[in-house]
């Protein structure tokens, strides 16, 4: 058996909302600057929140949508951030802690933005021997990040999203393709100060041609056409690398940039949560799921709903 299928989905959005006009103001920039170059017009940013309250948040949202589950039948915590606050206890486990759940394997994976496809992509692979539950969550606090110039920071925003999974006896398609590629890993860097470094140029290639090969490899193994796919669910790191993925591929891209705009790690699985709950995805419908970015780490999910 290695059907999967998501049981219940949540996100976390810090109430406070910096708008371009503000940022533009204290930077000196003309109005309209960034929304020109990012397609984003507002970003979260948390206050007195830590990573770790937001990712709690994050899971109680989507536990109060759905009352009937139950955080003892959780057999796996896998959280996904670049914004880590602490080595040990590592957030999951403290996610482990705050919710009381009993013999439950805890893990935190750093692959950069894309890090909640890896994330997922475990997950997968590992309840699909249970019976029980994996919950599965991305989150950042990028507000407090380093940034050498304005034109890095416009693009950020905290947030954090989750998906509970679970193993299913109906066949569902699941099909992944991750690669890393560390021998180019100096175009995105971030420092243990949280002191990060853009080469724009060459992310936006690598953006927009390797995520597209990535792609295509995967549609091939799993034998889909891109007209079969409801939604491709992308990392959302910057409308003209989505509008040229999606020019590329033909396939249907989900944008929230414009109002969360790049949260990173969080940022597919706020989108999941948007998706889901807004109803514009149906059962049996292929979803595809894509991350890429520091490490380098390219990945992309096809999956049955």
């Amino acid at each position: 058996m290695s059907s999967i299928e998501i049981v219940a989905t949540g996100k976390y959005l810090p109430n406070t909302i910096i708008t371009n006009i503000k940022l533009e103001k204290d930077n000196n920039l003309e109005n309209g600057y960034i929304y020109k170059r990012t397609g984003i017009e507002t970003r979260h940013y948390v206050k007195n929140e830590t990573l770790e309250d937001i990712a709690i948040s994050s899971v109680n949202d989507m536990l109060s949508k759905n009352k009937d589950i139950n955080v003892e039948d959780i057999a796996l915590i896998i959280t996904t951030s670049t914004t880590y606050d602490n080595v040990m206890p590592s957030l999951s486990f403290c996610i482990q802690k705050y919710f009381n759940v009993k013999e439950c394997m805890c893990l935190d994976i750093l692959a950069g933005c894309s890090g909640f496809i890896n994330a997922l992509d475990i997950a997968q692979k590992y309840i699909t021997t249970q019976t029980k539950y994996a919950l599965v969550i991305g989150v950042e606090v990028l507000s407090k990040n380093g940034y050498k110039s304005i034109n890095d920071k416009m693009l950020f925003g905290d947030g954090a999203g989750c998906i509970l999974i679970k193993a299913c006896k109906e066949e569902k398609m699941y099909f992944s393709c991750i690669e890393s590629m560390g021998e180019n890993n100096d175009i995105l860097t971030c420092d243990d100060k949280h002191n990060l470094y853009m080469d724009g140029r060459k992310v936006y290639k690598f953006a927009t041609t390797k995520t597209v090969d990535n792609i295509n490899k995967l549609l091939k193994e799993a034998n889909v056409k891109e007209d079969e796919i409801s939604f491709a669910i992308p990392h959302q790191s910057n409308i003209r690398i989505l509008d040229k993925i999606a020019n590329k591929t033909g396939i249907k891209m989900y944008t929230n940039i414009r109002q969360y705009a790049n949260t990173f790690c969080a940022s597919i699985p706020i989108a999941i949560d948007d998706l889901f709950y807004s109803g514009k995805i149906k059962s049996k419908d292929k979803i595809l799921l894509l991350g890429y970015g520091g490490g380098l780490n390219l990945g992309s999910i096809l999956m049955e709903v």
